[in-house]
């Protein structure tokens, strides 16, 4: 995958982030916040469209990517900051967040605790949608510690992306021969760390109960075949069910499901997408 050119900011604490920004300005700009383990490309298949339409702009977060790698205390309130200071470091106006996965998370939670620094939300199978109980969150951190899940290496980088796609295509293999790169050009102990913090982040900085006090307008994507949410060893659910559940509490909020898609709803149904994407930003 061709990477578009790369920009980088200098933030506080020595952090660097990378960015795509195709400088739209005056109009309103979408603010890409990618998953766990993942990296600004995987917008690529909406900026190719949205670019034409707004400003687009992705981020790598700090330990991912060709962003920074420093010892941060790195978690949804630390990238929530993050997020925050790139904003303002950008002087950016008219922000729609848009987050996939443990990035739509982030997304929450930059809404809930700097509601005024964003117009509007865009979320692709969002993290903190499905809510664990204290005993669940610890069963899956100890699960996770001892099943060595942190040991990430490329074998498990394919099968995590295999997993995230309802049907294989070069797109996914693209993404996973990019993620390989980034791994073996990195401090693979370091990148353990990051996603260790991550996961126990996402656990304990959990967003569903305060899903009502979000106002701002939201859209939901949902791909009806996620194998990643709801978690299928505890949660006898359904993707769909997730997002239902979770919008009802939104007071401004609504949900596009699409059947025979996967976790990466913004890849595999990207037409269709990237049109609702615009329909929800012009309020029609």
């Amino acid at each position: 995958m061709d990477i578009e050119k790369l920009n980088y900011a200098q933030l506080q604490h020595d952090i660097q982030i990378a960015y795509t920004d195709n400088n739209q300005q005056g109009k309103p700009c979408l603010l890409f916040i990618h998953g766990l383990a993942n990296y600004l490309s995987v917008w690529h298949w909406n900026i190719l469209e949205l670019q034409n339409h707004y400003r687009c702009i992705a981020i790598d977060l700090p330990g991912n990517g060709h962003s920074s790698r420093t010892n941060c205390n790195y978690g949804i309130p630390f990238f929530a900051e993050i997020v925050v200071e790139f904003i303002a470091k950008l002087d950016l106006k008219n922000v729609i967040l848009v987050g996939h996965s443990m990035g739509g998370q982030i997304a929450l939670f930059t809404a809930l605790h700097h509601a005024d620094k964003i117009d509007k939300l865009i979320l692709f199978a969002p993290a903190g949608f499905e809510y664990f109980s204290a005993h669940e969150a610890m069963l899956l951190k100890s699960a996770m510690t001892f099943g060595n899940f942190m040991v990430l290496d490329e074998m498990q980088i394919t099968q995590s992306i295999q997993q995230a796609f309802h049907q294989q295509s070069t797109i996914a293999n693209k993404i996973i021969e990019d993620l390989h790169v980034i791994i073996q050009k990195n401090n693979r102990t370091q990148y353990r760390k990051m996603l260790d913090q991550c996961i126990h982040s996402m656990l304990e900085m959990q967003v569903f109960s305060a899903l009502n006090k979000i106002q701002h307008d939201t859209l939901v994507f949902f791909g009806e075949n996620d194998q990643l949410i709801p978690n299928q060893f505890l949660h006898a659910t359904t993707p769909k069910a997730i997002g239902e559940k979770a919008v009802k509490l939104m007071p401004n909020a609504r949900l596009i499901t699409y059947p025979a898609t996967g976790h990466f709803a913004q890849i595999e149904r990207a037409k269709e997408v990237n049109l609702a994407m615009q329909k929800f930003i012009q309020n029609r």
